[in-house]
């Protein structure tokens, strides 16, 4: 499926684009990331396929991002979402209010909105939060700044 994701929509510009180990480093962790035994997009590739794929499936994630970042848009693939119902175990199965809907994407889609959020996250900490700030920051919270506050005092 991603060879026909690939042949279908990018290979003309795939072979202009060579893959950059920068690239290649970020999906390797953005893979590192996903969960697996969940169920797979629309696309049907659960994300033990990623996993598993090796250094030939990131060099073509990184060359098939390398193309969305050029073109500077994706996919219609990597936006269309399944959207089922989950029966909440409580209650009249019967009833909608006792179930709840879940998106089911692409992982291809969700490997490069890692890569985004990784990169975004690391900006916002490094260079526009203060150090001081521990309101909604991993492993740091409200907590802390009171303690902060009352060694001022």
């Amino acid at each position: 499926m991603l060879g026909q994701l690939l042949t279908r929509y990018f290979l003309p510009r795939l072979r202009q684009c060579q893959p950059q180990s920068r690239g290649a480093m970020k999906i390797t962790e953005a893979i590192k990331q996903l969960q697996t035994g969940k169920a797979p997009g629309p696309d049907g590739i659960p994300a033990e396929v990623f996993k598993a794929g090796g250094e030939t499936l990131i060099a073509h994630l990184t060359r098939l991002f390398q193309v969305f970042w050029i073109n500077g848009e994706l996919p219609q693939d990597f936006r269309d979402a399944n959207i089922i119902h989950l029966y909440k175990n409580k209650g009249d199965r019967s009833s909608c209010d006792n179930h709840r809907g879940i998106s089911l994407l692409s992982i291809a889609g969700k490997i490069l909105a890692r890569i985004l959020l990784n990169r975004i996250t690391k900006h916002i900490l490094d260079d526009v939060v203060s150090e001081s700030q521990c309101g909604f920051r991993k492993l740091r919270g409200t907590v802390d700044m009171v303690f902060a506050v009352r060694q001022l005092q």
